[in-house]
């Protein structure tokens, strides 16, 4: 289906599904419709043409199939305007009730807002998150906002200070009415935030992957990646199992670990008391745990000779690309990276981290989950579409990284969601609310042509699958050692 679609038009509608203008009220619902099976090669906008002569009217059907299958099981539910199956017996309207529905929100606007820290420490992932955030916001509006309605995107720069988030969030909320969705970015403002955002019902679609922020005096907050409890547990169980063919030389039957990394929210994130039992039920024990400065230009000297002295042959480190990096570095200007496999989080895999390598081999061998498709995956439609917004918009090399990528599909997601509140209680009392319960309701959802695979279902508010790599070349060689997996579930009790 996705395939046609690149046919007949330009990609920049894919992101928005051909979304075109649509009801501010749902009109009654009448009798006079037909049943239709799915046939090989048909997607929604297909039947709309067939059926009404305007691909564009597809939402109609979307619509009124979901209004009937409530009412029987004759026809099938759809959870995601662009995935149907062949076989599907569907509901479609008359071409009256379809031009009731396509009333249209021209002229209205949903704001979208946002922050992090774009002139402090995290400065360098944050900015091509934003820069995606942006960039795709601007294709949707250009292919006809969310139907008919523009989206409108409100930053502000926190400099990576907490104080400054909340200061943010005070005056986005005493704007008017209360917004619908925040995107944030750090785990440290995540957790700051969480039980406000749930007090006030504002969804928070975030990338501070946070266990607390997610769990605790939470329940409005939803990431674009697993916690890093989750990541930790899913990476170390996988060396676990594969223990024999990754272990460095000489290192023994045995895993032992060092935690190093940052004194932060984020850099701490990882080890918590759920993913440090997981641990122990593994085998695995953490043998040191030290802390590094913030920095590009930090010392891990003697953090990774404390790991040696203790013992460690695996070092964990939850930081963003250059964290990861002086890691890599220092092992290497010691001597000792034959000694340790090195795994990081989503985060600390990169493009980015070759920016801070003193030599681009000093990569080879890290591992770390991938929650998300990389840009190699070109047989992607998501892929091409995000690499046609990258040139289009003349960014940087440096914004070719994974806060750009995964931001597309996180503003994917926010549409989808957005459209589905819609279409379920109508414009005119479209909430947060409505918001957090679309997201629910469309889980499990690949965003993005499958980019990005969440599932908020069964009372998660994180994705719990993600796939393994390792680089094991030059730039760009994040090569897939385990397909999409279950992770651990190591959410905190809430």
């Amino acid at each position: 289906m996705s395939k046609k679609l690149l046919g007949l038009f330009v990609l920049i509608t894919l992101l928005v599904g051909l979304l075109p203008a649509t009801v501010i009220a749902t009109p009654a619902q009448q009798e006079g419709g037909k049943t239709y099976t799915v046939q090989k090669d048909d997607w929604l906008s297909k039947i709309a043409d067939k059926e009404f002569g305007d691909v564009f009217a597809y939402p109609a059907i979307f619509h009124y199939n979901n209004l009937k299958a409530q009412e029987s099981e004759t026809y099938n539910l759809i959870s995601d305007p662009d995935f149907i199956e062949v076989g599907w017996t569907l509901y479609i309207p008359t071409p009256e009730e379809a031009a009731a529905y396509m009333i249209g929100l021209t002229g209205e606007t949903i704001t979208i807002y946002h922050f992090g820290d774009l002139s402090g420490p995290y400065a360098a992932i944050t900015g091509p998150l934003i820069h995606g955030a942006e960039d795709a916001v601007a294709a949707v509006n250009a292919s006809g906002g969310i139907y008919g309605a523009t989206i409108e995107i409100k930053f502000a720069d926190t400099a990576g200070s907490i104080d400054e988030a909340v200061a943010a969030y005070d005056r986005f909320t005493g704007e008017g009415e209360n917004p619908l969705l925040m995107i944030t970015y750090g785990s440290g403002e995540v957790e700051a935030l969480a039980q406000r955002f749930a007090e006030d019902k504002v969804v928070n679609l975030t990338a501070g992957l946070s266990a607390r922020g997610f769990y605790v005096d939470s329940g409005y907050t939803f990431g674009l990646g697993p916690i890093y409890p989750d990541q930790i547990g899913h990476v170390m169980g996988f060396l676990q199992e594969n223990w024999d063919t990754y272990k460095p030389a000489g290192a023994g039957d045995e895993m032992k670990l060092a935690h190093l990394s940052w004194p932060t929210a984020f850099g701490q994130g990882s080890l918590t008391d759920e993913s440090r039992a997981y641990l122990a039920d593994l085998g695995i024990a953490i043998v040191s745990e030290e802390i590094y400065d913030l920095s590009p230009t930090a010392d891990t000297t003697a953090a990774i000779l404390n790991a040696q002295a203790a013992g460690a042959n695996v070092i964990w480190t939850n930081t963003l690309a250059f964290g990861t990096s002086v890691i890599l570095n220092d092992l290497n200007a010691l001597g000792l990276r034959d000694q340790f496999v090195v795994g990081t989080d989503n985060w600390g895999m990169d493009l980015a981290t070759y920016a801070f390598l003193a030599n681009p081999a000093y990569g080879v061998g890290l591992i770390a989950p991938f929650p998300y498709l990389w840009w190699t995956d070109t047989d992607n439609f998501g892929i091409q579409y995000a690499q046609q917004l990258f040139e289009a918009n003349e960014r940087t090399v440096g914004d070719h990284n994974v806060g750009y990528l995964l931001l597309i599909a996180g503003v994917d997601l926010s549409v989808d969601a957005i459209k589905l509140a819609i279409d379920t209680v109508g414009y005119e009392n479209l909430s947060g609310e409505a918001i957090h319960d679309a997201l629910i309701a469309l889980s499990p959802h690949n965003a993005l042509s499958g980019v990005l695979r969440v599932d908020y279902s069964g009372g998660s508010r994180s994705p719990h699958t993600a796939q393994i790599r390792m680089i094991q070349g030059g730039p760009d060689a994040f090569n897939i050692l385990q397909d999409w997996a279950e992770t651990p579930d190591l959410r905190p009790a809430e």
